[in-house]
Parts: structure tokens; sequence; C-alpha cells
């Protein structure tokens, strides 16, 4: 069976549950049902007579159901179990929310670390290791599921049930496990999305923000989606097929570490770069090389210049040994990208490349980690990638985009990018000329406007009053209450 045929499928079955009245009145919806039969139910839409109206009701029924059901439980004393779903340490967006969830004693909150699926064998196994290790150093209730020497999963049963909350740190969904995807989820689930990442890109066409952002079949499954941006929150109501009224502005939870100042220390700093013993970890200049995954004209949307400027760079680490230390941080897909795109003939080859960096006096690689602490303690940035153009605005510190051509913005994003310096990917001169210009020698003449970018489009703590934890953490303790 195709996926049309089985859309056609659930959406009968759900029809004559209608005609049934298994969505009517206050009683449970019967167990047969998942978000997969919703999904279908969005897929189909068009095709049927009132079939969004149709499915706004439907919505709106599962969302009640779901919320009741927690309600239920906690009147009974029974915990609620609240998962989240991540898929990498280095794209994990939820700390803070996940640390103040854990401190009520009514919830049972835990990580499921997620393999994922669409990459390859040696891929999939290296980032889960990496991403398990992270979260359990960092003293998360984080259950494996994965066994990597048999590549294969454990199912929600091995790890104590299904959960009462979703939290969802990815829309690619069909990246994860079969049994965690959201298709799957009885309908007394209650789902939230806090996205790994800033939306600001867009493909030339601009279907990619209409099609896989605003209005992607995941995001109208969803009780709740936190926007990261008023602009986004615009996006969701313009596009959406919800027409956004599932989506609450709270800001991007994960730059809520950016909220409160840290000094740090020498050592911290050491620990965080590659700092030659004889010099003054404070003086060194320190810079973040961040390619993007998408190297190839055909890919969806299109960022990456690292195949035109991949060992430039690590030329310039070796020129300033003395003055600069670096950071690779390349997107965790890049690896599978370039053994894919012919690049480097295989993963050992992208691995020897990795080895070039690590072995430099004044570099090193960060793959799944996480990188807030890199920005922080960071001087400057070299990138080409997305989402970093709105992170690293919250340190305010000088950015040079390596640009190509097929590149394109959603009216965030091209905002953002005016607000930092640019550099045809290919022009060797004008990288160099930043790092000798912007960041050693300090002649930082955009910081102004990314002040005043940041202060129009990025200040969520200033507008809303609270951290995005805050709001996010409030918003599902209203719904757990009863209040919304």
């Amino acid at each position: 069976m195709n996926r049309q045929e089985m859309y056609v499928n659930q959406v009968g079955e759900l029809l004559d549950g209608v005609d049934r009245g298994d969505f009517s009145g206050a009683s449970d919806i019967p167990a047969q049902y998942t978000y997969g039969h919703l999904n279908a139910l969005f897929q189909l839409s068009g095709q049927l007579q009132n079939g969004q109206k149709l499915y706004e009701k439907l919505y709106d029924r599962i969302v009640e159901f779901g919320k009741r059901k927690i309600q239920e439980k906690i009147l009974c004393g029974q915990k609620i179990r609240v998962a989240f779903l991540a898929i990498s340490a280095a794209e994990w967006a939820a700390d803070s929310v996940y640390r103040m969830f854990s401190k009520d004693e009514r919830l049972e909150c835990f990580v499921v670390m997620c393999p994922l699926v669409d990459r390859t064998v040696e891929d999939r196994r290296k980032t889960e290791e990496q991403s398990y290790r992270y979260f359990y150093n960092h003293h998360y209730d984080v259950r494996r599921i994965y066994q990597s020497d048999k590549d294969a999963c454990a199912g929600w049963e091995q790890i104590g049930g299904l959960p009462d909350i979703a939290v969802h740190l990815t829309s690619w969904y069909e990246s994860l496990p079969v049994p965690y995807q959201i298709e799957q989820f009885p309908l007394n689930i209650v789902n939230c999305y806090i996205p790994y990442a800033m939306y600001v890109e867009n493909s030339c066409d601009g279907n990619y923000v209409k099609q896989a952002v605003y209005n992607k079949e995941f995001i109208n499954l969803m009780w709740r989606v936190y926007a990261d941006s008023e602009a986004n929150l615009a996006g969701y109501a313009k596009y959406g097929f919800l027409h956004g009224k599932n989506v609450r502005y709270s800001g991007f939870a994960k730059m809520d570490h950016f909220l409160e100042k840290k000094e740090y220390t020498e050592e911290q700093i050491r620990n965080i770069w590659k700092i030659p013993p004889d010099s003054d970890a404070k003086e060194i200049k320190k810079i973040i090389i961040a390619p993007h995954h998408t190297l190839d004209s055909s890919d969806i949307i299109v960022f990456s210049t690292f195949t035109r400027n991949a060992y430039f760079l690590l030329y310039l680490a070796r020129k300033y040994q003395d003055k600069v230390s670096f950071i690779f941080k390349p997107h965790p897909n890049l690896r599978m990208k370039a053994v894919l795109y012919r690049y480097f003939n295989s993963c050992e080859e992208y691995e020897a490349y990795l080895q070039a960096w690590q072995s430099l006096p004044n570099a090193r690689v960060s793959e799944e980690e996480g990188y807030l602490d890199i920005f922080a303690t960071s001087d400057g940035m070299i990138m080409d990638s997305a989402s970093f153009l709105g992170e690293y605005l919250y340190v305010n510190k000088p950015m040079l985009f390596l640009t190509r051509e097929g590149q394109a913005f959603n009216a965030l994003g091209e905002k953002l990018v005016s607000g930092y310096y640019t550099a045809k990917g290919e022009d060797f001169m004008a990288i160099e000329q930043f790092m000798e210009r912007v960041i050693l020698q300090g002649e930082d003449t955009m910081k102004d406007k990314r002040t005043r970018i940041f202060a129009e489009e990025m200040d969520y703590a200033g507008k809303n009053g609270c951290s995005a934890s805050e709001f996010i953490c409030k918003d599902i303790m209203n719904m757990m209450d009863g209040s919304k």
C-alpha cells in the first residue's frame, strides 16, 4: 500500500467514526485512532467537501480530549509523563524547559534519545553515541532506545510506556524511528513543538517556507507551536492551515542562555577553545567556522559554500596559529551530504578532513555538543548556515556570511543578513580581510545595525517580559491545570 492509498483508508475510517459518533460528546475517543488519521485528513482535505472545516472541528475535539485526559490524571494523583524527543545534542533547544518541569513533582520528565533513521548506519551510530553521552553527562533522565550492534530500536513499552505530553524538537518527524513518529501516537497524547533552529531560510520559488515550515503537516497536528519571532508568528498565521491558532510567540528557548551575562575564567575558556599554553586565553581571538550541509543545487534550499572554501579555511587556521583559535562546527548533516555528493569519497575521508582541523594546535572540531558557550566566548564567526544568522545575534559578535547563487530567505532572514558582513564563498581575499580588519583590528562597523535589528526582531524577553522557557512552561502548566 502506497502513502496515498493509506491516506484514503485512514480518512475512510475517520469518516465512518464521525458517522458513528466516535468524536461527539465528551466521551473518550476510541483508541483505534491515531494522529496518522488526522494527518490523512489534512492531506486529503482539499478533495473533501468542507474538508478544512471538518479538519478544524476534529482537531479541536482531539486537542480537548488530550487536555482532559491529562487533567483527569492530575486529579487522580497520577504523574504526567513528559517525553522530550531529542535527535542531537547540538540541536537540543529545551534545556531550561526540561529543568523547570523536572522540579514539578506532578511530572515525570525524560529525554528520549532518538537515532536518525534517514542517515547512514555509521552516521547514525556516531551521532546517537555522542548525543547520548552529552545528555547522560549533563544529568538528564535520558532513555536510550538505540541498540547500535543490531541497528535497531526499542519501543515505548521498553522505556516505561507512552507519554501524556510529547515535546518535539524537530518537525522532520520521519527522521525518527517509527514508534516515535507522531503519526503513530494515540490521540490522548498532547503534542507541542519547540523548534531546534530559527526559521530564516527559504527556497528561490518561495515554496519552502510555506510548505516545509508554516504549513507543514506536522505543524497542523500540534496542540502548540512555540514561534521564535513575531515575523515567523505572522508566517504561521498567513500560510498555516490552522491560521496560526495553535502558535504562540515565546521566543527561541535555546537563546535563554544569553539572557544573563556570564563571565568566563581563563580555565573555562581553555576548556572550550584550544589555546597554546604560552598564550593569554583572553588575548587570542576566537573564530567559529560553521558550514551548512546544502551543498548541491538540487537541494530544496541552498546555502553551503563548503566545496569552494573547505581547504582555504583550513589554510587560514594554519596561517594564524599565533593569533587566532578556531572551532570548526559543521552542520550535523554535512558528513552525510559531503559523501553523498562525492566531495569526499567516503566517511573516512571526511573524518580525515576533520582530523586535519583537530590536529592543529589552535583548532578543534565541535560536532554533537552544546555550542552556546562557544558563541558566548567567541569573537566572530565565518559561516553559510541559516539558523545561526538569528542565534548569533544574541551575542552581538561580528559574522561573515558566505554567499552563493541560490540562497534565499524569508522576511526575517533578509533583515538579519543585512546586519552582517558578506562575501562570496570563493572570495578568499574578502574572507581574510574580514579576519584582519574586523576580528584582529576590531573595526566592527556593523555593530550598531545589529543592535537595532535585535531590538526590533529578536528581543522576545523584552517583549514578553519573561524568558522563552518561562513562557512555554507557563503555557503548558495552564493547559494541565485547565486554565486554557
